[in-house]
């Protein structure tokens, strides 16, 4: 963390399909919950004002920038053409010390390839991993990678287990026990990048492995932590929403009007909350020089607070230099 007085999270303004609501409200609740910390909030200059104006409080310094880079922005485009984007300063900001961290709703491939070009990777890290909860019967599951790699090897998986094993301890505050996905819990089952895979993390001692898990079991919460390539990930993450979608809007044409529906209104509501993806928003990206929080670009304000204030767990347990130390211990 920065010497600074309060700890400081750099906010992109822009990403986000709810616009400024979404920002100034989350700003607001995260800040009631925790006033030690402090807002820095890129905005393009045509609109700082107007933002200026919904966040009048002190420890909210809203910095006006030449550009926002547009949600379908890739990884080439916004090394090319994102200086001077609200993206690329609040990256900035963290690189020179003026921040302890950034979260953005933009566009991931954008994100991804600027932290990496502008903060660097920890040693060994190739490509950065992006790590995101899912609800379970027991609290959050952990997965990683969502789809920042789509193709790796057994050595990249090892290092996805390595790096979502100190991010699992600072955020939950014990170390997780860890699962590879795989289409059989067998030994034998599965490709051989898989297998050489479980090889590999079984015999890192620092790591509590579990075996393979099956993307059913993965909702049980038998582990804490998935690792899987980024294809996988990405297509279990979308179906595990689709499929709350789907339950909802199941029970809501089900007992909506119905005598059941209002008795149980209360017992519904909190198993929405329970479900609902606002609650598990924000995914770390694992692996650059600096504390990078992804947001879903179509999350509520509820949602976005949840990912500053992951943001802000990340940096007061220090998790980068911890990352660092992992990474360097198994050279």
């Amino acid at each position: 963390m920065t010497g600074q007085a309060r700890l400081s999270i750099a906010i992109d303004a822009a990403g986000t399909d709810g616009g400024f609501d979404v920002i100034v409200d989350a700003i607001k609740q995260t800040l009631a919950r925790q006033p030690e910390l402090s807002a820095k909030v890129l905005a393009e200059a045509s609109t700082a004002g107007h933002l200026a104006s919904r966040l009048s409080d002190r420890a909210v310094d809203i910095i006006p920038c030449d550009l926002a880079l547009p949600a379908d922005m890739n990884a080439a485009g916004a090394i090319r053409r994102g200086r001077g984007s609200t993206m690329w300063r609040a990256l900035e900001m963290v690189k020179e010390g003026e921040a302890d961290a950034v979260v953005s709703g933009g566009s991931t491939g954008a994100l991804m390839a600027l932290s990496r070009h502008l903060l660097g990777t920890l040693p060994g890290v190739e490509r950065p991993a992006l790590m995101a909860a899912i609800p379970s019967l027991g609290r959050p599951v952990w997965m990683l990678d969502l789809g920042a790699n789509l193709h790796v090897d057994a050595r990249r998986l090892l290092e996805f287990a390595q790096l979502g094993n100190v991010a699992c301890t600072v955020i939950e505050g014990e170390k997780p026990r860890i699962g590879l996905l795989n289409v059989g819990t067998e030994p034998g089952k599965g490709p051989d990048v898989i297998r050489e895979a479980a090889r590999l993390i079984d015999e890192d001692s620092s790591l509590d492995y579990a075996g393979f898990i099956e993307a059913d079991q993965v909702f049980t919460g038998r582990v804490d932590l998935v690792v899987c390539d980024g294809f996988a990930g990405n297509v279990l993450l979308k179906s595990a929403e689709g499929s709350v979608k789907l339950l909802f809007s199941r029970i809501k044409s089900t007992f909506q009007g119905s005598l059941c529906g209002w008795m149980a209104k209360g017992r519904l509501k909190g198993l929405h909350d329970s479900l609902e993806p606002a609650r598990h928003n924000g995914a770390p990206m694992l692996g650059v020089r600096g504390t990078v929080i992804k947001s879903h670009g179509g999350t509520c304000a509820r949602g976005f607070a949840r990912a500053l204030e992951l943001a802000a767990l990340q940096v007061k347990g220090d998790m980068i230099s911890r990352l660092e130390q992992q990474l360097l211990s198994s050279y």
